[in-house]
């Protein structure tokens, strides 16, 4: 069965799973999917679980003005690139994306408009966070064994014990110096698995004003998911 919750105009899916570890409910914001993540523990009923979400209605509100409404991949939608406003134009004709003076030039099928910016998007962070990563890891003695892309919710990237690194390809629209901070994060755990003192260090010495960018990517990052 499905359930949703409304709120205003907006009506939100609600997607629910039980987790038989869990002593009470939790529910998350999902803003890439635009739904509420319900987790039930094993003896607590789908009717308590709504219930629950209703009690939450304030959080939910809070999470929604958190996230603005989607910006499309569209002709004539402005989007960040790099931290920079850019416009989005589509032309006809075959030919690759490109950027010119603030204009990110779309050719090819409309239809497939958004399709085509997401994968330029990703190309373009592949290419950022590899320059930047291979740099950084060399700085410390580190190596790299892989980097890969996501679009997830819940974090902007992650550093396997193998040494596998990930990251949200949404990144390449903070400014630059944001994305330089979240590699260097990412590349930090190579070193250091945790988040201790020396850890921190690393960060900072491979980001200085890390501190300042950290700030702005709790601050802002939310945003980022309203685009596409």
């Amino acid at each position: 069965m499905n359930h949703s919750f409304a709120i205003g105009n907006l009506v939100l899916p609600i997607h629910i799973r039980r987790h038989p570890a869990s002593r009470r409910m939790t529910i998350r914001y999902q803003p890439i999917t635009h739904s509420i993540a319900l987790t039930l523990p094993r003896y607590s009923s789908i009717r308590q679980g709504l219930s629950f979400v209703e009690e939450k209605r304030g959080w939910i509100e809070q999470r929604l003005r958190e996230h603005p409404s989607r910006t499309l991949f569209a002709d004539g939608q402005t989007i960040p690139f790099l931290g920079k406003p850019h416009l989005l134009k589509h032309s006809e004709g075959r030919g690759v994306v490109r950027v010119e003076d603030g204009v990110i030039i779309v050719p090819g099928a409309q239809e497939f408009m958004a399709r085509r910016v997401r994968e330029w998007l990703k190309r373009e962070a592949m290419k950022e966070i590899t320059l930047h990563a291979s740099q950084k890891a060399q700085a410390i003695g580190k190596k790299i064994k892989k980097i890969s892309l996501r679009d997830t919710n819940s974090r902007w990237g992650s550093c396997s014990a193998s040494g596998n690194l990930s990251f949200s390809w949404r990144i390449v629209m903070a400014p630059p110096e944001v994305l330089d901070y979240l590699v260097s994060h990412e590349v930090a755990h190579l070193a250091h698995m945790n988040h201790s003192a020396r850890f921190w260090q690393t960060v900072a010495m491979l980001c200085p004003g890390c501190e300042h960018y950290r700030h702005w990517l709790g601050k802002h990052g939310a945003q980022l998911y309203s685009y596409g």
